[in-house]
C-alpha cells in the first residue's frame, strides 16, 4: 500500500507554518542576548595618545549608546583635531 501523497496547498501550509516557527526561533535567541555593560572609564588627562586611543576603545565599545555621551564627544572632537591638523605628526 503506497502513503497518500501530500497535495500542493498541504505543502504550502507545512512550508508556511516551518517558516513562522524558525522566524519565531531566531527572534527569541536575539532578544535573548543581554548587553554587556561598559561602564565609565576614567581616560586620565586629555592631550596623551592613550588618553585619545583608550577614549576612541571605551566609545566604539558602548556602540549607539555613546551618540550624545560628553566624553565620547570630547574624544571624537579631539580625534577630529588631530586628524584634519594641518601639521598632524604621522
Amino acid at each position: 500500500m503506497r502513503p497518500p501523497r501530500l497535495s500542493p496547498p498541504v505543502i504550502f501550509r507545512l512550508v508556511a507554518v516551518g517558516l513562522v516557527v524558525l522566524i519565531i526561533v531566531a527572534a527569541t535567541l536575539h532578544l535573548r542576548h543581554v548587553p554587556r555593560d561598559v561602564g565609565v572609564l576614567d581616560l586620565g588627562p586629555p592631550g596623551s595618545r592613550d588618553w585619545l586611543a583608550t577614549g576612541l576603545a571605551h566609545c566604539q565599545a558602548l556602540g549607539m549608546k555613546a551618540d550624545g555621551d560628553p566624553a565620547c564627544e570630547a574624544v571624537w572632537a579631539e580625534n577630529r583635531k588631530r586628524f584634519f591638523a594641518p601639521d598632524a605628526a604621522r
